[in-house]
């Protein structure tokens, strides 16, 4: 028996719940009761939800005051209201972070947060214990689906020096410890000088699930498999978060701690946003949040959506149709699992990582990601798109690393890419975001004005075709 895990959900949370008043239970209770109806009941509650968020937005947020015209119908069609508010990205909320704070925020109830700044500069933002409750409460209602409850003894491996920086003094051990239950080991520390005290330190510990970013998951399942470490755990789960998981990733997890890996798809400024099923399907979190896809300027007619976020339960800094700058693939085809929230295909990574070809063919991380399984002996890579000619190949040698396995990827992506320059660097690591990601693929120049060059020199070879057959 997990005491700890028992005294948490038995006691410490009925203290929080009286004496704190929390609430993160109560709104579990509401979401897993109407996460089971259909999905036409499901838009009517999240309907009204954003019905009340629009027009605390119009009477109460400086920025969206000059939409009070829109009051009657955002009362009759609050969707299609939502739909007259300008599209909201990082950078501009960034610069006019004051206009989108409510004024009925208290601060001194607030907490600053920010983002990881994976792409760039962090965003900073207020947010209540309310809007942090519904983001917990959503988590744990994804965490449900695999038969993981509040409480139950977790190992996080994680890479965001903020939040490691939190727990190593005594008070910030014994809270996680204690009051979380959880063991957190910073992936900056899993290589092979120290996989095996970290073995140990996972064997004494007995999680129950694993909550990691995938290539920190990834890391240790391979140093443990290199080592033939056996930590003999019995996991309902690997769950993967705050970074794209992708096959081969998966794969391996998967054969190293012998259970199932659970994706999470979320952002510190967006909530959880999607939660994987036992079906495998990733279902959107419709009672906390409203998604829209719209198409990435460059590539209008590809199937990948730029996805909007706007966060249902955020009254005290609302950003409506809030750009995360991450690209998804819509699923038309639903699931059979019993949950009513609708599903998203893929989920393809970020805005920059989509590279284009001289022909203008586009290519996501995901096909780079399909050749890399081939590398067996690499432990991670980076490939990064400075131009349609020129890209860099970064490779961390693993065990049993070839040569010969980094020209056969090289190869691959000529046969794709045409005969572009790929410089390959050997380096002891890939360099992490200030949040700790590792970025896999990485584009440097903007999509639309490579098009632009690529129309023009297709009229240019048309034109001369024609000039040159009527000579």
């Amino acid at each position: 028996m997990d005491f700890i895990g028992y005294l948490i959900r038995n006691i410490f949370f009925p203290l929080m719940e009286t004496f704190k008043g929390n609430t993160i239970r109560k709104k579990l209770d509401i979401l897993l009761q109407k996460s089971r109806a259909s999905q036409k009941k499901i838009e009517d509650v999240q309907r009204e939800d954003l019905k009340k968020l629009l027009l605390h937005c119009i009477e109460h947020v400086p920025a969206y005051k000059k939409y009070n015209y829109l009051k009657k119908e955002i009362e009759a069609y609050p969707e299609r209201a939502l739909k007259e508010f300008p599209i909201l990205g990082k950078k501009e909320f960034s610069e006019n972070r004051d206009f989108y704070l409510s004024e009925k925020a208290d601060l001194s109830k607030c907490i600053l947060n920010r983002t990881g700044g994976s792409t760039g500069e962090p965003v900073k933002f207020y947010m209540d214990r309310e809007t942090v409750e519904w983001y917990e409460a959503a988590r744990y209602l994804g965490l449900s689906w695999w038969g993981i409850n509040i409480g139950d003894r977790c190992l996080m491996l994680w890479a965001s020096r903020n939040d490691i920086g939190n727990v190593k003094d005594l008070k910030g051990k014994i809270k996680e410890r204690i009051l979380k239950n959880r063991l957190i080991i910073s992936s900056w520390e899993i290589n092979e000088k120290n996989i095996n005290k970290i073995a140990k330190r996972i064997k004494r510990f007995k999680p129950l699930y694993i909550y990691a970013y995938p290539s920190a998951a990834y890391k240790l399942a391979y140093l443990l498999k290199e080592n033939g470490i056996d930590l003999k755990l019995k996991l309902k789960g690997v769950v993967t978060t705050a970074e794209n998981l992708y096959e081969y990733q998966k794969d391996l997890i998967q054969e190293v701690f012998k259970c199932p890996v659970i994706n999470e798809y979320g952002a510190r400024d967006g909530g959880i946003i999607a939660y994987q099923c036992p079906k495998g399907k990733m279902h959107l979190m419709t009672l906390t949040g409203f998604y829209e896809f719209v198409d990435i300027e460059g590539l209008e007619n590809e199937k990948r959506k730029s996805i909007l976020v706007t966060d249902l339960h955020n009254y005290v800094m609302p950003r409506l149709r809030y750009r995360l700058g991450d690209v998804v693939t819509i699923d038309d085809e639903g699931c059979n699992c019993g949950v009513g929230f609708p599903t998203i295909k893929e989920i393809d990574g970020r805005i920059d990582e989509i590279f284009v070809t001289k022909n203008g063919e586009v290519y996501d991380s995901h096909f780079f990601n399909i050749l890399a399984r081939e590398m067996e002996g690499v432990l991670q890579y980076q490939l990064v798109q400075h131009d349609l000619e020129n890209m860099t190949l970064k490779i961390v040698k693993g065990k049993g690393f070839s040569e010969s396995e980094v020209e056969r990827f090289i190869k691959n992506i000529k046969s794709r890419f045409g005969d572009v320059s790929i410089k390959v660097d050997y380096v002891n690591e890939i360099e992490c975001s200030l949040s700790g990601k590792v970025r896999y693929i990485v584009r440097e120049y903007k999509i639309p004005a490579m098009r632009a060059l690529l129309s023009f020199l297709k009229i240019a070879v048309s034109v001369f075709t024609i000039f040159t057959f009527d000579l």
